[in-house]
């Protein structure tokens, strides 16, 4: 993408007109340009990771409705335990294991947990707490079923089905099908107010175009240190915001015009996957991104980023940093570490991304609202660092690539991907034409900003919001 630019000049009438505002621009096409200027301001600033790494590089929809449904496919389960025995199978004598539901078909061959393979000879039959399968060891060395194979809850899984040489039937497949999420974006909105007395501070933008040009945008200085507020509280809502209706699609929450408060869920309460650390360690991280990416079998493009603040950087580090000290084979002779010669040295190199030994890559993403937000302000005290443990927080997003669509997405209400109105008094806000203000008599004007989205992670089971809980 072409280098975009912002820059603080004073406003000219003979080059600013109301043909060449970036208000004006959204306004017309707010489905093209937000994404620019997620991009712009997530460059600018660096405040909005999640925004810039949805919306700012295209991963993001546009819907008419304020309702959407997706079809997810979870790692699917081919084992089952035990409920109840009977018999343990010595001598080739048949044996009976009860299981939960009728997930096994006749006559495949089943494997317990210690290996030992067993066909079933029989349809299951309905049993108390589940079916009743009538099994046969496979190797007739076998002694007899081990205890531990035929205990309550003891793991069977499913590998084969061998039959007769002749005369056989044919038997049945398993399937799953995608379940169906449905969940709804929310509208969130920023207004501000100006005497008429109004600076005439202006930001001019470099903005980038389809066929490689660029064009100059423009929009008051101070509704673009708003906007870049309006992002971060819009960055808050897709962290931290919670649903506001129930299992059902049932709204819980009304305005005080009776109008429905329509909020999607933010992306932790969309993560299922929840664990706590107090000292990070390599052997962690390689257990959690193991664990990760193991259910992550039908992804294309496999990739997970690891969110987090200050402290959770410099934990990440001290992790890699040991696991680098303690293990000889891992140190080189280069200056990796050190900078500089004789008695001006210096330290660097610190670890911002991890190779799994599975072959993919964990890159680490620092967010500010972690370190410097309102959830962080409220949060307790790391005990050594002084730092909210909020800043501790690591977030592993699964963003990679399922049917050809990116994991991590936003979700835009068509036509209200971005909107910007004033309300004009004494002053028009500059930038604004006349079609796009309303009328007031106060001495001065507002502004207001407003946009329905919410965040989208299609696949809940494979990212991890690991917190700290040092005390």
């Amino acid at each position: 993408m072409a280098l975009m630019q912002v820059l603080k000049t004073y406003y000219n009438d003979q080059q600013m007109t109301d043909t060449n505002s970036l208000v004006n621009a959204l306004m017309e096409k707010p489905e093209e340009l937000s994404p620019i200027i997620t991009h712009l301001a997530g460059r600018e600033e660096k405040k909005f990771p999640l925004s810039f790494l949805t919306e700012g590089v295209g991963n993001t929809k546009s819907i008419d409705r304020f309702e959407y449904e997706y079809r997810v496919k979870t790692h699917e389960v081919n084992v089952r335990p035990v409920v109840a025995n009977a018999g343990n199978g010595a001598g080739g004598a048949m044996f009976t294991l009860t299981f939960p539901d009728k997930w096994f078909i006749f006559p495949y061959t089943l494997v317990s947990q210690t290996g030992l393979l067993a066909r079933i000879m029989e349809q299951p039959v309905p049993d108390a707490g589940g079916y009743k399968y009538t099994l046969k060891l496979v190797s007739p060395d076998a002694a007899n079923v081990p205890s531990e194979d035929r205990a309550a809850g003891a793991l069977w899984g499913m590998l084969y089905a061998n039959v007769g040489i002749d005369f056989s039937r044919g038997n049945a497949s398993n399937w799953t099908a995608p379940g169906l999420v449905r969940s709804k974006i929310g509208t969130i909105r920023k207004s501000y107010h100006f005497s008429g007395n109004a600076k005439d501070y202006v930001a001019q933008f470099t903005l980038p175009m389809r066929d490689g040009q660029t064009t100059k945008l423009w929009m008051d200085y101070e509704e673009y240190r708003h906007m870049l507020k309006f992002k971060e509280e819009c960055e808050m809502y897709y962290w931290y915001g919670a649903k506001t209706y129930d299992d059902n699609g049932v709204n819980q929450m009304l305005d005080e015009n009776g109008q429905p408060v329509l909020s999607g869920p933010g992306l932790f309460e969309q993560i299922i996957n929840k664990d706590t650390y107090s000292t990070l360690t390599q052997a962690k991280i390689e257990d959690v991104i193991g664990d990760l990416f193991y259910g992550m079998t039908d992804a294309t493009d496999k990739q997970v980023t690891l969110y987090t603040g200050i402290g959770g950087a410099r934990e990440f580090d001290k992790a890699m940093r040991s696991y680098y000290t303690s293990n000889p084979y891992l140190q080189t002779t280069q200056p990796t570490f050190i900078t500089g010669s004789g008695r001006n040295l210096g330290i660097t190199g610190y670890f911002t991304s991890y190779d799994h030994i599975d072959g993919h890559r964990v890159n680490v993403v620092k967010v500010p609202l972690f370190d410097h937000g309102p959830v962080a302000q409220a949060s307790k005290k790391h005990p050594e660092s002084g730092l909210p443990l909020e800043s501790y927080r690591m977030v592993f997003v699964d963003q990679s690539s399922y049917d050809g669509e990116n994991n991590l997405q936003m979700i835009n209400k068509k036509g209200r991907e971005m909107l910007r109105w004033a309300v004009a008094g004494s002053v028009v806000p500059k930038g604004f034409a006349s079609s796009d203000t309303r009328a007031s008599d106060i001495d001065g004007a507002s502004v207001h900003m407003l946009k329905t989205a919410g965040i989208l992670l299609r696949r809940f089971d494979t990212s991890l919001d690991l917190q700290c809980v040092a005390s």
